[in-house]
């Protein structure tokens, strides 16, 4: 790249001096002529005509189309100047975004005619007073996927800054010049689309690689929240959600916190459906994919996927079909990831451990270490869970008389007439079972999945002895008969957080699957989102309007926190000397055990 293009690109601050360079430097057919006067050159356009709201409107100063150079032109080419001051390219996303939405009518609608969004190629002038900057922006796809395309802005990274001149001048001059054959509108199209072509990936074969790479494209989702929360209002679609899961669940959460949360979930929600799935392709198949172990989460998971931009095809919304947060990153990733050897590579180092499970520790220490330790947040290695889960079913088998352990069906009636004073507890019935099971502090699962799979082998061990070898047929439907009456009902999980929510219901489901169950369409595993040391409380009416899946999930986790009793707590709850979300109940639970007689 000569000197002499980065040097004309620095000088470039207005519009009329980037026509000159484009008529000059990169032989557009542009008629000399000054800018700003010339009105033969230009369509006028006001922001409501192009249906953009009165908010965004106020950033506008001018919309312009320049008229078609060419009668085989399949582009349509708009220069937008803003107003002198900072603009956050989500803001330009969103504001460019609904150009594409509308068709004008227009007395002169013969030659202001509809356009693809395929085909728009945005200019924009935008910045403060000798920092403003000239941008490039246009809808990219990649046409072998069914997904949604994503505002791609040369000139700006997704950290908001500019990039290396060197690379806009490249793909200004090299791939956005004026094409030679201006008949073949094909070859046209596929040569200025390729100025946005997204950089090819590296293919990903390790666990290792894989969560590096995924981490960093969620830290950029994450930022790019916390770019949107700073230019929305409170009535804005992510405020709105933020301020819900703040009553909801996390009472002290922040801009941070959220971004952070939301990142996780997409990112890491994305990579299990993956796992669960691997012919869903695209961000759009993500709620589909969640499992059906929890209705919740599929609805929940269309919500974060709105508010990214996607209404028109996660949600059941109106809404511009855009990718405003950068989830396509995570699915182009995911694309180039050779999934088995990742896999493959992760049992090779853990042979006995589920990879899904532990793939969340290395992903949140590459994603936020900081975090990671202020939460208490590590996984416990498969060989603890193990022992725990058999330890506590060896107890309930001696201690208590319980000779199928945790699975045992046997009902609180029954056992008031085995034990000597013992009495049934307020919420729970003669008819119920003794064993009730929860893990407050589930994250990703794991002790609920090892819990699954020991009663499988119990159960399947004991049918056997019973009918004196019995043929797996026989063992399967007899275990698709005991887990929604015995089972689901009696496992029960609590946690805070919605990526290792999310993955919990997603290896649950693939545990389930591997036993040979089939979820029904009514049932759902009895894990919820929820902070454990909040007690219940009714948040229905206000977050029924904002987010009526999370109102749902609360009203059904209020049920079992208000009437349920447990007898198994198992699990291993994080530990902090200062917990990051220390709500004033739970403090005045802890305050006494401060004092020693007083003192």
């Amino acid at each position: 790249m000569s000197i002499d293009h980065r040097s004309a690109l620095t000088a470039i601050r207005r519009f009329d001096q980037l026509i000159a360079y484009l008529r000059d430097e990169m032989d557009w057919p542009i008629e000399r002529g000054d800018f700003v006067d010339d009105d033969d050159l230009f369509y006028d356009f006001t922001p409501e005509e192009l249906g953009i709201d009165t908010k965004n409107a106020a950033k506008i100063r001018e919309i312009r189309r320049l008229r078609p150079l060419s009668v085989h032109q399949p582009w349509g080419i708009f220069f937008v100047m803003f107003e002198p001051k900072r603009l956050p390219v989500v803001a330009l996303r969103r504001i460019l975004s609904r150009v594409a939405l509308k068709k004008r009518a227009s007395s002169n609608s013969a030659e202001r005619a509809a356009w693809s969004a395929d085909d728009l190629l945005f200019v924009s002038n935008y910045g403060e007073a000798d920092h403003r900057h000239i941008t490039f922006a246009h809808f990219s796809q990649n046409e072998a996927k069914k997904d949604l395309p994503t505002l791609k802005v040369l000139g700006w990274d997704n950290r908001d800054t500019a990039l290396h001149l060197d690379h806009v001048a490249e793909s200004l001059t090299e791939r956005l010049s004026w094409p030679e054959d201006e008949e073949d509108e094909e070859g046209w199209r596929s040569h200025w689309h390729s100025a946005f072509t997204l950089v090819n990936r590296e293919v990903i074969t390790t666990s290792k690689m894989l969560s590096v790479e995924l981490a960093s494209l969620a830290r950029n989702i994450r930022d790019r929240i916390n770019t949107v929360l700073d230019i929305e209002t409170e009535s804005g679609p992510v405020s709105k959600l933020m301020a819900a899961f703040k009553e909801a669940l996390v009472h002290d959460l922040d801009k941070d916190g959220f971004a952070d949360m939301y990142a996780q979930t997409i990112a890491y929600g994305l990579l299990s459906a993956r796992v669960a799935n691997p012919e869903r392709d695209n961000a759009d198949g993500v709620a589909e994919a969640m499992p059906v172990t929890n209705p919740f989460l599929k609805e929940l998971m269309g919500t974060f996927l709105d508010v990214g931009g996607r209404k028109g095809k996660a949600g059941k919304g109106p809404g511009l079909d855009l990718d405003e947060l950068g989830v396509s990153d995570v699915v182009e990733l995911l694309d180039v990831t050779k999934m088995d050897l990742v896999v493959r590579d992760f049992r090779d180092r853990n042979p006995q451990e589920d990879p899904l499970i532990h793939f969340y520790e290395l992903f949140l220490n590459e994603f936020n270490q900081e975090q990671k330790k202020r939460l208490g947040a590590f996984y416990t290695p498969w060989s603890v869970v193990t022992f725990i889960v058999r330890s506590v079913d060896e107890m309930l088998r001696t201690e208590f008389g319980l000779e199928d352990g945790l699975a045992d069906t046997t009902t609180w009636g029954e056992m008031v007439q085995r034990i000597e004073g013992l009495q049934i507890p307020d919420g729970a019935t003669s008819e119920q079972a003794f064993v009730q099971i929860l893990d407050p502090a589930t994250g990703t699962g794991t002790f609920l999945v090892e819990t699954i799979d020991l009663i499988y082998r119990t159960m399947k061990e004991k049918w056997t002895k019973e009918a004196g070898g019995l043929l797996q047929a026989d063992i399967s439907t007899r275990w698709n008969e005991y887990v929604p009456k015995h089972l689901l009902p009696r496992l029960h999980g609590y946690e805070i957080q919605m990526a290792p929510y999310a993955t919990a219901h997603i290896s649950i489901g693939l545990k389930l699957l591997e036993t040979g169950y089939r979820f029904e369409a009514d049932e759902r595993a009895r894990v919820y989102l929820t902070n454990a040391l909040d007690p219940a409380q009714d948040f229905s009416a206000r977050l029924s309007f904002a987010i009526p899946a999370l109102a749902r999930e609360a009203e059904a986790v209020n049920a079992i926190k208000r009437d349920h009793r447990f007898t198994v707590v198992i699990g291993n709850p994080p530990y902090s000397y200062m917990s990051a979300n220390l709500t004033e109940a739970a403090a005045s639970l802890i305050e006494p055990f401060r004092y020693v007689d007083g003192e």
